[in-house]
């Protein structure tokens, strides 16, 4: 909010430098394609016989990389079911094995900093412009394309313009 107000002041809008120097909005996207990123996992083809935790997949066998198992596993995060931010403050190594919302290696997402700078966008003018309040703090998972049916976890908030504030009271949401 500091830097927002010192660009109003100045009547200047955000730049690439500004966007870099924010590393906690940085920590809160890794965090939030932690837990639930919108790519569930990628389907991969054996090119030779693989041996991986004892398990043998054979050559030209295909087999599914499930994200959530490693981004929601205990061993790999403290709490993985708990939304913490902090948990990236320590330069921890988000190119390893254990974060993949992305992908990796050879086919890495080339549109990963575009993402990145969308969701920073996005995040800057919902904190800025917007204040909400949640009906329940509870995770909820996104559905998938193949959903024929609502999906049966809802988030349910209201949203009022920044503007409006604590100090009026909350009286008109956005929505609900």
């Amino acid at each position: 909010m500091k830097l927002k107000r010192l660009k109003d002041q100045l009547g200047e809008s955000l730049s690439w430098s500004d966007y870099l120097s924010l590393p906690f909005t940085q920590t809160v996207i890794t965090e939030t394609l932690r837990m639930g990123n919108i790519i569930i996992g990628v389907m991969r083809k054996a090119m030779k016989d693989i041996e991986i935790k004892g398990h043998l997949i054979p050559k030209g066998w295909c087999f599914f990389a499930y994200f959530r198992s490693v981004h929601l596993d205990e061993s790999n995060y403290d709490w993985p079911y708990q939304f913490n931010p902090w948990r990236w403050q320590d330069n921890k190594d988000i190119s390893s094995c254990n974060f993949t919302p992305f992908g990796g290696g050879q086919r890495l997402c080339p549109g990963l900093d575009l993402a990145r700078l969308e969701a920073s966008i996005f995040l800057h003018h919902f904190v800025t412009q917007f204040r909400w309040v949640a009906e329940e703090d509870t995770v909820v998972n996104f559905p998938t394309k193949n959903t024929n049916q609502a999906p049966a976890q809802t988030l349910k908030f209201h949203l009022y313009p920044s503007s409006q504030g604590i100090q009026n009271g909350w009286e008109k949401p956005l929505t609900s």
